[in-house]
């Protein structure tokens, strides 16, 4: 059976004292000699030198693949296209579309946009320099196999178009790599089914936007994730740290966490047969 191997680049959290933490993701997925980067994160150059320090090249990367528009997901992506050799590029609907939000401090770190709202999304100017690169796909709502029994969702969603990596397992299953989950992970996980055929879901990893729910919505999501009778959940990111201790409290052990509360920065996981967390 193939292992996959999925390594966090960015993510909120880091134990790592070599590697860059940032309000952002970006996943690793590689299988064989195959290797797939799922987002970007936020801060330029910062995926790129969590990279250097896990000894992985840009040149090695063969594709990437964006979730979404906001820039938490694809922020750094305008300063490594021009590293890029011609690695597959794959990009979500609503590119140059911006998504404003208001909010008293939590978006603080934003350029206002006017006066006290702020743009979540990359600008439309930064989205047209990233649509002139050479070897573009934009994905639509059908999803397919990119390699290796990995697959987009295609996008799915109405006001955040948004998708999410599948990898099938076949009999074991498929696990489910998430960007930030917008249309709810339910929604994705859904659309993973229909596009691999496969309806046993082994495994969850990555953003499951709990950062928008009260404790209340947390416990249903999470009761909802429990009926799924998943092997295995590694959440990150925007699921915070309260969304993983709703989580594991109401999925218990099969919750996996590293020892900052969520997936991250620098961590990975060996999915095979069995499963093998490298955690720092």
């Amino acid at each position: 059976m193939k292992t996959f191997k999925l390594t966090s680049l960015a993510e909120n959290t880091t134990f790592r004292h070599n590697c860059l933490a940032q309000h952002g993701q970006s996943i690793l997925i590689e299988v064989d000699d195959y290797k797939l980067l799922f987002d970007v994160g936020e801060v330029p150059g910062a995926v790129e030198h969590n990279l250097t320090q896990l000894g992985i090249s840009l040149d090695d990367i063969d594709d990437v693949l964006i979730s979404h528009r906001h820039i938490d997901h694809i922020g750094g992506l305008k300063s490594m296209l021009p590293k890029f050799d011609d690695q597959r590029l794959f990009l979500p609907l609503q590119m140059g579309e911006s998504h404003i939000k208001n909010h008293p401090y939590k978006y603080n770190f934003l350029a206002r946009t006017d006066g006290v709202e702020h743009n979540l999304a990359i600008s439309e100017e930064d989205s047209n320099l990233i649509n002139e690169y050479k070897n573009i796909t934009i994905v639509d709502d059908n999803g397919f196999e990119l390699s290796n029994s990995i697959y987009t969702t295609g996008c799915v969603g109405d006001s955040m178009k948004e998708q999410s990596v599948v990898i099938d397992q076949k009999e074991m299953g498929i696990i489910v790599v998430l960007g930030c989950s917008h249309p709810s992970v339910e929604t994705l996980i859904k659309k993973a089914i229909e596009v691999t055929g496969n309806d046993k879901v082994r495994g969850i990893v990555g953003g499951m936007h709990y950062t928008d729910y009260d404790r209340e919505e947390m416990r249903f999501h999470a009761e909802n994730i429990k009926s799924m009778s998943p092997d295995f959940i590694m959440p990150g990111h925007c699921t915070t740290v309260e969304g993983c201790r709703v989580l594991s409290e109401v999925i218990g052990e099969n919750v996996v966490l590293s020892k900052t509360g969520t997936f991250g920065t620098g961590n990975s996981v060996l999915i095979g047969e069995d499963i093998k967390v490298e955690f720092v």
